[in-house]
């Protein structure tokens, strides 16, 4: 591959190349810092999901990489906002920690690094002050007209089933997730939401690095390379003459 490295680069691949040769140098380790050099201008974003009378919005504010070498694993665990608006309103907000991990692989053919595997190992929610859950009675004095007050008092699915024509049961099932006041509850009703939208928007683009023509040691690894592990807490580059 063509490389658009300095004269002092050049010098540092001929002579790395000399030492796999002999022997002296059979890998490279790249650090949990470097990698999340590589990801932190990732960060933030935001992506949507659907809810049965409404719209849960993630915004994925910071993201810290986990090396895991037992199981050769790179994870990412990431805090976000999460947030559940109905009729424009804010009816649910916590922060939570979700972490995926994937493996990795090497093609040297193709001179990338890829994850594969792509798993949601959990979501979590963290208990502070962003926190809110509006409940029930509040709900139904928000979305439902003044003449059904007095509804108040009947069963919820009577009330909703003014709301909208065949619609209501699937409505009234939602809402009755808040009857508890558990943001724990909610949180997890929308995880496998969470999870399938976390999946959709990752492209395979997201999941693959190329070596870089102006990084020596990655045109080291495009020349030589052969596999990438994760062990003693670094991502390690084999090389091969």
């Amino acid at each position: 591959m063509p490389n658009n490295l300095s004269l002092k680069d050049k010098c540092k691949v001929y002579f790395a190349q000399w030492l796999v040769k002999l022997g002296k140098l059979t890998h490279d380790n790249f650090s949990k810092s470097e990698l999340h050099g590589l990801i932190a201008n990732s960060f933030p974003y935001t992506f949507t999901f659907e809810i049965p009378i409404g719209i849960g919005t993630v915004s994925v504010l910071e993201g810290n990489l986990i090396l895991d070498s037992e199981h050769n694993r790179i994870g990412l665990q990431c805090l976000a906002a999460l947030k559940i608006d109905v009729a424009a309103t804010t009816i649910y907000r916590a922060h939570v920690v979700f972490t995926l991990s994937a493996t990795p692989h090497y093609d040297k053919n193709m001179s990338t690094l890829y994850l594969i595997d792509l798993k949601t190992d959990g979501v979590k929610l963290v208990n502070d002050n962003y926190a809110l859950i509006k409940d029930t009675q509040f709900l139904l004095a928000r979305f439902f007209p003044k003449s059904v007050n007095s509804l108040f008092g009947a069963p919820l699915k009577t009330a909703f089933s003014l709301f909208s024509a065949g619609t209501s049961d699937i409505a009234a099932d939602y809402l009755r997730l808040y009857l508890s006041g558990s943001k724990q509850a909610i949180l997890d009703y929308h995880t496998p939401q969470i999870d399938s939208a976390i999946k959709n928007q990752i492209t395979q683009e997201h999941l693959s690095h190329n070596m870089r023509s102006d990084h020596w040691r990655e045109v080291l690894f495009s020349k030589l390379g052969q596999s990438v592990r994760v062990e003693e807490n670094v991502l390690r580059f084999y090389l091969s003459k």
